[in-house]
């Protein structure tokens, strides 16, 4: 290993000949449009017009999956695709075809392939399929449900203000859940058909009033159940087919193997190592395929696969050379999922992130002893030799995490990949005990999707929900309500005044507050509109059984309807340090120094500290503001406006509802989070000059992390500005991102 200096390491990584192909093949792979999955439900949506909604979905599922094209990869000793080629993305029309539209047929604002970033290829053969997809769906999508039931002030706050956005969830499915990988392993998909045949000859038609609602539940989780099985049979006929063709005797000897083991899993339990991964890969993609959710995750991948790898080595099946390589081989194959976004949706999802997000490290929730074991080793090790950003890698760190694998953790860090992010134990079992989870299931959590904890395969709901723009409630407070972009006003302030009329430091505070209240209010509208529309029309049969099959088969219910343990609907907040900062600023400045008032801040806004024809000038008045003290230099003052802006956003995000309260889940409110992906980049977009001295239309604070260039007093006191806010309250997850450059720490 050579040292390049203090902080970057330079190595080369170790794959085998196999992973070294592989990796070769998929990583130049462009990505693509795949009109498969959109081609085929339409065909099969056109011709069954009576089914029952969740019924209409199932089979429309099981279409895709015995049609669409099927293939394996080179080398690779496991089977299962999402696309017709690696890294192709396929088309979910009925959540909205408007953009697929505007930018695959008309080129508004880009045809996919002459996007600034993010390009996909379209084939110009398949923009006829696109046209008679686009023209089924039209006026019966999602999207369109939605502008006939929500109230203009909701569709305002979306689609012109942006103090929310929640696009993602207009354009595809919930995803954000891990599914209960080892109940699915050990029990097989056969157990679920059982179950389900079990549940439906138990209905009591006579007392229960949910009787039709659960007989069409369990026989869409039977025809989903049953797909899936199908699905790998095909594979199994595909392996054998390419056995017949091969000539190396040793590939055709995999190949067989391939197709037996593709005839017991997923509908028998996994009986080895290679069993377990092939099983987890079908009914990953197979969740992929049916929602197109970001987030879908994996869980405690060290904890459930440990005894498969302990057991191969016992009877000498497995070495952990061999494990490590099956490993590899399974995130080379998970990293072929892709998602295609509209152009807009994009801008909040730079980098085509699929969040699919896989757990090590933490402790064991029966007895808190570290659960840290070879898998966790071996996950690290896949990571630093394959180097791609899905899986997303995720560590729990606790007081008992060994020194070995914190070393070997900042060792995969140093690679520069951005993974694997790290995350508090102490910290995220307190946040979700503090919304209902039972001891057990919280020191149980995984990540799912970006940092939003759970556990897996018991929660449903959505842990990623809308983005609150918190910056564009704070513009709009200086301003009495009106956003002074579109000059639209949907809420005045209650004490009716303006920056330059406030006359106490309080008056304004309240103002935020009034107005970030009022934005809560409408993203709760949003977010309940969508899993009603959900509810109605597209529930998720294949989700249900696969993310929570404890509870939803023996509830008879899918996840919209109550049918997990957990339920929680998440927010994103965004502007966290502009908030804090802007309010500082306002109080030091104006009232407490009293050195400009509020008229005067309020014009510099207004001209984005251009005007030098006033007195103080306006690039005068954005020095004095740059200079009061920011969150993340460990200033009590301005943190403490940090931690209680925050808190008050928090409390009023649970004291929601979401649809399924009430109906059987623990939990059944609106939660919250601090992150941000890339949407602080557009959120700024639409907010004008603020008054910690940013311009207008720049990128705001990312998630709970300090303004950038603002964080001037060293990485310590920034991180004791961030462990000042009450994360507790964060149940959605916390997110800190700490960035250095090589050349500072060299």
């Amino acid at each position: 290993m050579a040292i390049k200096d203090s902080y970057q390491i330079s190595t080369e990584p170790v794959r085998t000949e196999r992973i070294d192909r592989l990796h070769r093949y998929i990583t130049s792979s462009k990505y693509g449009i795949c009109v498969e999955r959109g081609r085929l439900l339409t065909e099969y949506y056109r011709a069954h017009t009576d089914e029952a909604p969740i019924k209409r979905r199932a089979n429309g599922m099981n279409h895709v999956l015995q049609n669409m094209s099927i293939y394996i990869l080179p080398g690779s000793m496991f089977a299962g695709n999402q696309a017709s080629h690696p890294r192709w993305a396929p088309l979910f029309p009925e959540f909205d075809m408007e953009w697929m539209e505007s930018e695959m047929l008309n080129g508004d604002p880009y045809f996919p392939d002459q996007r600034p970033e993010d390009r996909y290829i379209l084939r110009e053969e398949d923009k006829p399929a696109i046209r008679e997809i686009c023209d089924f769906w039209k006026g019966q999508t999602v999207t369109d449900m939605l502008r006939t039931r929500l109230p203009k002030e909701a569709l305002a706050t979306h689609f012109q203000i942006k103090a929310a956005d929640i696009g993602a969830y207009f354009q595809g499915g919930d995803g954000h859940f891990a599914p209960d990988h080892p109940w699915l392993i050990q029990n097989g998909v056969q157990t679920i058909i059982d179950q389900c045949e079990e549940g439906l000859a138990n209905i009591d038609y006579k007392n229960d009033p949910e009787c039709v609602k659960k007989k069409d539940f369990y026989e869409a989780a039977m025809i989903s159940a049953n797909a899936i099985i199908q699905f790998a049979a095909r594979y199994a006929d595909l392996a054998e087919k390419l056995a017949a063709e091969e000539t190396d005797e040793t590939r055709k000897r995999e190949l067989l193997e391939m197709a037996g083991i593709c005839r017991h899993v997923p509908k028998y339990p996994a009986r080895n190592f290679r069993e377990a991964l092939q099983f987890i890969i079908f009914t990953h993609i197979c969740i992929q395929i049916e929602d197109n959710g970001a987030g879908i995750s994996f869980g405690r991948y060290d904890q459930f696969m440990q005894p498969y790898y302990e057991a191969g080595i016992a009877d000498g099946t497995l070495t952990r050379e061999l494990a490590t390589e099956l490993t590899e081989n399974f995130f080379l194959q998970i990293y072929t999922c892709n998602k295609v976004r509209s152009w807009v949706d994009t801008d909040f999802f730079r980098g085509v992130p699929m969040f699919q997000n896989l757990t090590i490290g933490g402790v064991d929730p029966e007895t808190m002893a570290d659960a840290t074991n070879d898998m966790s080793y071996i996950a690290l090790d896949a990571t630093y030799n394959t180097r791609v950003p899905q899986p997303s890698l995720t560590v729990r760190f606790h007081k008992k995490t060994p020194m070995e694998f914190k070393m070997r953790v900042a060792e995969v860090v140093r690679l520069g990949t951005g993974l694997p992010s790290i995350f508090n134990d102490e910290v995220y079992t307190r946040a979700m005990m503090n919304r209902g989870y039972e001891m057990r299931d919280a020191y149980n959590y995984c990540i799912i999707g970006c940092i939003e904890p759970g556990a897996p395969g018991l929660l449903g709901g959505r842990t990623g929900g809308a983005w609150l723009n918190c910056t564009k409630a704070l513009e709009m407070s200086l301003y009495n309500g009106k956003d002074p972009r579109t000059g639209i006003c949907l809420h005045e302030n209650a004490n009716g005044k303006t920056l330059a009329t406030f006359e106490s430091y309080q008056e304004a505070e309240d103002a935020f507050t009034d107005q970030m209240k009022y934005y809560i209010k409408m993203e709760a509208i949003l977010e309940n509109t969508i899993d009603q529309v959900w509810e109605e029309k597209l529930e998720e049969p294949m989700a249900a059984i696969f993310a929570c099959p404890t509870t939803t088969i023996p509830r008879g219910k899918p996840i919209k309807q109550g049918g997990a343990k957990y339920d929680l609907t998440g927010q994103q907040t965004i502007g966290t340090a502009n908030v804090a900062n802007s309010l500082y600023v306002i109080k030091k400045l104006i009232f407490e120094d009293k050195v400009i008032t509020g008229a005067q801040l309020q014009h510099a806004l207004e001209t984005n500290w251009q005007d030098e024809t006033t007195t103080p000038t306006g690039p005068q008045i954005k020095a004095m503001c740059l200079a009061v003290p920011k969150y993340g230099n460990d200033v009590d003052e301005v943190d403490f406006l940090a931690r209680d802006m925050m808190a008050m956003i928090a409390k009023e995000l649970s004291s929601y509802k979401n649809t399924r309260y009430g109906r059987g889940p623990i939990g059944g409110t609106l939660h919250c989070s601090t992150s941000t992906v890339s949407s602080n980049t557009p959120f700024g977009h639409v907010c004008g000059a603020t008054p910690d001295g940013r311009e207008a239309y720049m990128p705001v604070a990312d998630g709970q992390s300090p303004m950038r260039g603002t964080d001037v007093s060293g990485p310590t006191a920034a991180i004791a500005s961030v462990a000042k806010l009450h994360n507790e309250l964060f149940s959605c997850g916390s997110l800190y991102n700490m960035k250095f450059s090589p050349e500072e720490l060299a």
